[in-house]
């Protein structure tokens, strides 16, 4: 086991006839698309899956929530009891193939909460990459009596010579195969395998070697800043949660009994930032239920908007009664467009009304702008290369900045790892 808060360790893998229906993507998508998730339910009907142990974000705040976290209890508790899932002890090696063909190498294991923080001013070898919302909290409900967890976060690392995965990548042929199979609705295919004894060593001192204090100063020349080995790509609401969680278990046992508990751990996949195949996508907003002529009235008065470029100034894209309008802020409240744009939002909202939400492509963004009293904004993209660095900086950004690629190339949820002893 290495120290950098990333590491191997329990985990279950399903045992099912039908491994598409069992897998369903991340919850945290298609929240303005219920249909997406009327269309997986007729597809997974009553088979095993892990759509039962889970709440879609479109679903959270609909009243029989109670009744519907119990529901997902009541199906950990079955796949258990009938022996559907099979743990195994070390790292998983995973290649997801995605829509577009290429293959994204990634390792499923195990976070250390201990060495995680999620708030902005986070020393810890782990840190966010955004803000936390009110979802932390429903989050957390959730968690609060769950026998276990399915995970879809994407842990980063910055491994620009690429010596941890190039350990496992080519070499699948001398691991024990765990699935191989189709994933639904456009989601590729994904296989998984577990990997020896001497990768899973080879994986440690690579990973060490990655979070060694030299090579952080070399790699980013910031000798005041304190060692940040990886960021959250994905999932940062729900590995926030499992630390509110954890953190509140901490205060009702002692010291010893919290010392391996399994609910220090949360199960995740690590992901290189430079891989290939790996792109970051901007994230949309669509504000809905507003007086359009008075939104854009208070956004040119607040943040003081030309229609004219104007030089190391902020723009973003802007849709609104089937219209696009480029504009440039010269009155930015926040380092990145998307900070001042969700600045903006969260203050008329308060103020005058409305409902926000974080959309994935410009093609619905576009399509639900058209619709009275709707207004979209379409970002640049951002740079991955400047994650790292710009957390280091920043502290943290601003929430729903960027995506790791297309919705449909999201993590499913596939493994599980206990939370209770």
């Amino acid at each position: 086991m290495n120290n950098t808060g990333f590491g191997k360790g329990k985990i279950l893998v399903p045992n099912v006839k039908d491994m598409t229906s069992w897998s369903v993507i991340a919850c945290d998508q298609f929240s303005s698309q219920p249909q997406y998730w009327r269309e997986v339910e007729e597809l997974v009907k009553t088979n095993p899956s892990t759509l039962h142990m889970i709440i879609p974000d479109s679903g959270l705040w609909q009243p029989d929530l109670d009744q519907r976290i119990g529901a997902l209890y009541r199906a950990m508790r079955t796949y258990s009891r009938r022996r559907m899932l099979e743990e195994v002890n070390d790292y998983i090696y995973v290649e997801r193939r995605l829509h577009n063909g290429m293959i994204r190498s990634g390792i499923v294991g195990l976070v250390d909460l201990e060495k995680y923080d999620y708030h902005e001013d986070a020393g810890t070898p782990i840190r966010a990459s955004e803000r936390t919302t009110n979802l932390v909290q429903y989050r957390t409900m959730i968690r609060e009596n769950a026998p276990l967890e399915v995970s879809h976060v994407m842990l980063l690392m910055d491994d620009r010579q690429d010596r941890v995965m190039s350990i496992l990548r080519g070499h699948s042929g001398e691991m024990r195969p765990l699935y191989d199979f189709e994933l639904m609705k456009d989601g590729g295919s994904i296989r998984g395998f577990l990997v020896t004894p001497e990768q899973s060593a080879a994986i440690d001192a690579a990973l060490e070697q990655l979070a060694d204090r030299r090579s952080f100063e070399e790699k980013y020349n910031m000798p005041d800043k304190e060692t940040m080995v990886y960021a959250v790509g994905d999932g940062n609401m729900s590995l926030a949660a499992a630390k509110v969680h954890y953190e509140n278990l901490k205060k009702n046992l002692s010291a010893e009994k919290m010392k391996n508990h399994p609910a220090r751990y949360a199960l995740c996949e690590l992901v290189n930032l430079n891989d290939p195949s790996l792109e970051f996508e901007p994230i949309n907003r669509m504000v809905f239920g507003v007086d359009t002529q008075n939104f854009i009235h208070q956004l040119e008065r607040s943040c003081r908007i030309s229609d004219q470029p104007v030089e190391g100034c902020q723009y973003v894209d802007m849709f609104c009664g089937g219209q696009q309008r480029r504009m440039w802020i010269q009155k930015p409240s926040s380092n990145m467009v998307t900070g001042s744009i969700q600045n903006f939002i969260d203050t008329y909202v308060q103020e005058f009304s409305g409902k926000v939400d974080y959309v994935h492509g410009s093609s619905i963004v576009q399509q639900l702008s058209a619709v009275k009293d709707n207004v979209g904004f379409i970002f640049p993209a951002m740079g991955k290369e400047s994650l790292f660095e710009t957390i280091l900086i920043d502290n943290i950004l601003p929430r729903k900045t960027f995506s790791m690629g297309k919705a449909e190339d999201k993590r499913f949820y596939l493994e599980c790892h206990k939370i209770v002893k």
